[in-house]
């Protein structure tokens, strides 16, 4: 036997309105946990900063491996919570200027056609990250 438009329409309104529900609820729960999560990192924000400024404070008098031991909590942590503290606030990304190089592979600009300044060599120690750094050659 087949099944009339209505009985049809009345399924599909049926499972969507569960479907319906469930995708309520979980908007919902989603949203509200959201809410409680940024709240607490909110107020552990505020601890950690508190707890730098504590840090600080009391360097003269005890140290953080001193501290460390007496306390149980890591050396690490608490380093790290000292120099949030210290450490001045975050500004924006800065932005590049774009280098004048892209402009002289032949894209029409008319670039010069000297060739680039010789460049010191940077030792591995200057913070390459282990890239090798030579001297450009101009010839």
């Amino acid at each position: 036997m087949v099944t009339s438009e209505e009985e049809i329409a009345r399924r599909l309104e049926e499972r969507d309105s569960v479907r319906s529900a469930r995708r309520s609820q979980a908007a919902t729960t989603v949203g509200e946990l959201t809410r409680r999560h940024t709240e607490l990192a909110g107020q552990l924000a505020e601890l950690e900063r508190e707890l730098g400024e504590v840090l600080t404070a009391a360097g003269d008098v005890i140290d953080v491996p001193e501290l460390a031991q007496v306390t149980d909590i890591a050396a690490a942590d608490l380093t790290r919570w000292r120099d949030q503290a210290t450490k001045p606030a975050r500004r924006g990304k800065r932005t590049r200027r774009s280098s004048s190089k892209n402009d002289t592979k032949g894209n029409g600009t008319g670039a010069s056609a000297e060739p680039p300044a010789a460049r010191p060599t940077v030792p591995e120690s200057a913070g390459t990250g282990g890239v090798a750094v030579g001297v450009a050659s101009s010839g």
